[in-house]
């Protein structure tokens, strides 16, 4: 989208493989023509239709397989593509990211495309970023879409969606599943301010079994001990620390009986002139996958940290 400072974030609609390959060439051909990043999640026919509409341009285009990018949490996608944008950033550029939306991916559930589009517009926000996402022209898409997306591409034509809504009204209606229930942990502790150090060094052991590097256990180690700080500081005062293992990850929970009225952990970089979100959002950068619940028994924050890095 010529002259665009800021997010893009686009809804294009189809019916066919070739009406998808017809509306995505031309920006994606434009994009890479100037030299900037594009990236594209397709499944194996959109692929293959748009490498045949792009012609050699397409050797310039990132591909992933939606099964693979889609595979951890809402949130946590919106994260890595503000992740990917901030490294690929530099002076003039826009990173163009092509994704596909797909039903009955094995990780999702049915609020998984609602609550990224909503997460996409918080964490990509003020970023130069053109996100297309694709979605079946089908009428019982289209109110969901046009109001997480604020322009739609339809037929060739870009219009604005009078129907846009604030991510935190759609994020209320499509709240995370619950936490699933990982059985016994392999290690807990109960901590209050005495305890933040053992805590730390509760997590540096259990994960020095799995193998990571030295620098990913320091990693998770931080990002621990900001969650924990957090139920001190600002929390009830103490909670208790829960691990997990297996041969290639680490999960790593925090529970107090304190509530977090925050819709978007972890998100959104704090303000340089204050410290309130500073403890989430480096727990997010810290670790591969993070994750909040808050009800009536307290909040519940899971950390995970994958061996060989996600």
């Amino acid at each position: 989208m010529s002259g665009a400072t800021g997010l893009v974030h686009e809804c294009v609609l189809y019916s066919t493989t070739g009406q998808l390959a017809g509306q995505l060439a031309p920006r994606v051909r434009a994009a890479v023509q100037v030299g900037d990043p594009v990236v594209a999640v397709l499944n194996e026919i959109g692929r293959s239709a748009l490498v045949d509409a792009l012609g050699r341009d397409a050797e310039a285009v990132e591909f992933h397989d939606p099964a693979g990018v889609h595979s951890v949490p809402a949130f946590t996608v919106a994260v890595r593509w503000a992740r990917l944008t901030r490294r690929l950033q530099r002076p003039g550029s826009r990173t163009t990211v092509v994704s596909q939306h797909v039903e009955d991916l094995p990780q999702s559930d049915p609020g998984h495309w609602p609550r990224l589009d909503a997460a996409l517009n918080v964490a990509l926000h003020g970023l130069p970023i053109t996100m297309l996402c694709l979605y079946p022209d089908h009428a019982d898409v289209l109110p969901r879409v046009l109001s997480t997306h604020r322009t739609l591409l339809a037929d060739g034509r870009s219009t604005p969606s009078d129907a846009y809504r604030d991510p935190l009204e759609v994020v209320a209606e499509y709240p995370p599943p619950p936490p699933p229930d990982l059985g016994p942990p392999d290690a807990e502790l109960g901590f209050d301010v005495t305890g933040l150090s053992a805590a730390r060094n509760l997590v540096a052991s259990v994960s020095a079994r799995i193998g990571p590097a030295p620098d990913r256990i320091a990693d998770l180690v931080l990002a621990v001990n900001e969650i924990a700080s957090n139920s001190v500081e600002h929390g009830p005062g103490s909670g208790r620390l829960r691990l997990w293992t297996t041969p290639t990850r680490i999960i790593a929970e925090v529970h107090d009986t304190g509530w977090m009225a925050v819709p978007f952990p972890g998100m959104v970089a704090p303000s340089p002139s204050g410290e309130r979100g500073r403890g989430l959002w480096l727990a997010s950068e810290l670790s591969d996958v993070l994750q909040i619940w808050s009800d009536s028994d307290g909040t519940v924050v899971r950390l995970f940290m994958d061996r060989d890095g996600s």
